[in-house]
């Protein structure tokens, strides 16, 4: 007989709880009772492990890992593909409205673009947990398919051109922000928690994978388009085509896994919304965890639209501004996929769910403070300093697509099958749809006044006050683990 440990290194599920450091005397008594045991005991001590058995055991770990990887295989091809397409969309016709509107374009997209994100996911949240999980990804992607065909239309029209440009640019949200949660949502279907915080990192370097691909795409074309006199919006074509491809194959290549199949009752939107917020209200940490979203989603879209109507203003050029803008993305998706594949999952394991999703917060806030500095200057910066204004921004979207990204949906994944879609959309889309609108409205206000080297040091105390759920958050998390709302799915396997 041999004492348990309490150390959750060979626990697949210990990194979930928060770790309490044992008093003196808890290890006193323990020693104590290990002596004890030990003198009595007839059972043989485990015999060492010789080399050759350490290897196969190693040999196991790697083999368990490439099995997971080829679960998750399918589930990687298509986040990748959804965020080719998304940034496709975002760069071609946010470039093309913002060239036919001008920096207002940004004050008037924030605000649709979250009430159509809200109303949208209003219109699914209906269902999207009541049909099976695949059927409702080929509804929603035929969907949008649909939506971009129209858009389409209206930009080949001359006399409804800026309208189906900025119809086809709030697809981008739709595209890096809903459906990509629904992508989520069904991995959180096929692995468990404990398989989650080895698995997601490698699905989410897919995404960094794509992301990045879709950069590449956007700032090649017209060197490829313009000579052959292509327009560019020709580009966009292939936005419903990849959005039909995923509807029809992603299914195909999941199908024998554990997608949930949904629960079957017809809801109005009312009931729907009621019971994901029953959830999300009767566990304090997951309320405290929408709470940090909403404050810390805010302060991080006013940092994007500070970020680039004042870069715009300090060089006055839309081509540098469009090549700043690009390079700082792509340096932000390396340093993020370096974090995922080497650190993600360790730092996941050392802070555990609650304390990597403290971490966004503090990094907003260090975010606020250095684009603050960069616009106002100071201890020997000049106003106007635009390398300040870039590490701000990078502080703000590195830990947002890399730690704070797997370990919220690493968190998600706890809540159960017939729930977790609506309650995704409620933890993960509401905050961002009230980040755009709060956005929309301080930048209206800053462009309007002329002030907007104050936006943020506007979003400062949203990114500061995030601060205080996510520690709410952490310090319930164990309870929450024990609520009788949520269960940890597929524990025993």
């Amino acid at each position: 007989m041999r004492e348990p440990s309490d150390s959750t290194g060979d626990d697949e599920w210990g990194f979930i709880t928060a770790r309490a450091k044992p008093s003196p005397q808890t290890a006193t008594n323990k020693e104590a009772l290990a002596d004890l045991i030990e003198s009595e005991s007839s059972t043989p001590a485990e015999p060492k492990k010789n080399v050759v058995g350490s290897r196969l055991e190693s040999w196991g770990d790697q083999s368990s890992i490439e099995q997971l990887r080829g679960r998750a295989r399918p589930l990687s091809w298509a986040i990748a593909a959804v965020f080719v397409i998304g940034y496709i969309n975002e760069i071609v016709a946010g470039s093309r409205f913002v060239s036919l509107l001008g920096l207002k374009a940004v004050v008037i997209i924030y605000p649709l673009a979250g009430l159509g994100l809200i109303a949208v996911a209003l219109l699914q949240i209906t269902w999207i947990d009541r049909l099976p999980r695949d059927k409702a990804l080929t509804r929603v992607t035929s969907i949008y398919a649909g939506g971009f065909i129209i858009g389409l239309i209206l930009v080949a029209i001359p006399q409804t051109t800026i309208v189906g440009s900025g119809v086809i640019w709030l697809f981008a949200d739709q595209l890096n922000f809903l459906l990509p949660l629904i992508i989520w949502t069904m991995a959180s279907d096929v692995f468990n928690a404990g398989e989650g915080r080895k698995i997601y990192p490698f699905i989410t370097q897919w995404q960094y994978g794509g992301q990045l691909t879709g950069l590449a795409i956007s700032a090649l074309a017209p060197f490829l388009f313009i000579p052959l006199g292509i327009p560019l919006p020709y580009l966009l074509l292939v936005c419903p085509i990849g959005l039909l491809l995923i509807g029809l194959l992603l299914p195909r290549a999941l199908k024998g896994s554990a997608l949930s199949q949904g629960h079957g009752r017809d809801e109005n939107v009312v009931e729907s919304l009621k019971s994901a917020w029953s959830f999300v209200g009767g566990v304090k940490a997951f309320t405290a965890m929408f709470s940090t979203s909403v404050a810390v989603f805010t302060a991080g879209m006013i940092y994007k639209g500070a970020f680039l109507s004042n870069s715009e203003a300090i060089v006055r050029d839309p081509a540098k501004l469009q090549v700043i803008y690009g390079l700082t993305m792509i340096a932000v998706f390396i340093m993020c996929g370096v974090l995922q594949k080497f650190f993600v999952t360790k730092i996941l394991e050392k802070f555990t769910i609650p304390g990597s999703l403290l971490l966004l917060p503090l990094f907003a806030t260090a975010c606020g403070i250095f684009m603050a500095w960069g616009l106002i200057g100071g201890l020997g910066i000049k106003p106007q300093f635009l390398p300040l204004l870039i590490i701000g921004i990078i502080l703000w979207w590195v830990p947002r697509w890399s730690i704070d990204d797997v370990a919220r949906r690493t968190a998600l994944a706890v809540v159960p099958n017939e729930r977790r879609a609506r309650v995704s959309f409620i933890i993960d889309l509401l905050p961002i749809c009230v980040g755009l609108i709060a956005a929309g409205l301080v930048l209206g206000l800053t462009f309007a006044t002329g002030l907007t080297e104050l936006a943020p040091l506007i979003a400062l105390p949203f990114a500061l006050f995030a601060i205080l759920p996510a520690r709410i958050m952490a310090k319930e998390w164990d309870k929450a683990l024990l609520s009788p709302l949520l269960r940890i799915r597929k524990r025993l396997n």
